[in-house]
């Protein structure tokens, strides 16, 4: 079964607070005894991101994560790189975090997923010109994009 993108998930400047995603970034750090190295919005991406160092766990040592926010849904996910082309990775401990916080978190596997037309079904017709004009190779291309 294929999951279809709801409308409005690729212009993503909409409804949600960059404030409350910056105070659960915090809560997410006090949690996992981690440190928040910067929370910023962007007016020309569909994302919002914060950049976190998560400690030393079970002999690796601290990593830097970039955590993605979808504009218009409380969608997650997560990163190695703070800027696109995203390198998408799974960190269990933060999804926990942030899964008992309200969002979704979505997994490294279906962010990497090349898109096919059952995906984008409900898209607005704004957001499949888009599709068609930028022709993302990955749905995490689509769900956190800087489209103009």
């Amino acid at each position: 079964m294929v999951k279809k993108l709801p409308p409005l998930i690729l212009l993503g400047r909409g409804t949600f607070s960059l404030k409350q995603f910056r105070a659960d970034c915090y809560e997410a750090a006090r949690t996992l005894h981690a440190r928040v190295l910067e929370v910023k919005g962007s007016d020309y991406h569909s994302y919002s991101v914060c950049n976190m160092q998560l400690p030393a766990y079970h002999k690796c040592n601290s990593i830097n994560v970039t955590i993605l926010r979808n504009g218009n849904y409380p969608i997650i996910g997560f990163s190695s790189t703070q800027e696109a082309p995203f390198i998408f990775l799974d960190v269990p401990r933060l999804q926990e975090v942030f899964e008992a916080l309200g969002y979704e978190v979505w997994s490294k596997e279906y962010l990497e997923t090349d898109p096919i037309e059952e995906h984008i079904t409900d898209l607005t017709p704004q957001e499949i010109e888009d599709y068609n004009y930028w022709r993302p190779n990955q749905i995490g291309q689509m769900v956190f994009n800087f489209y103009d």
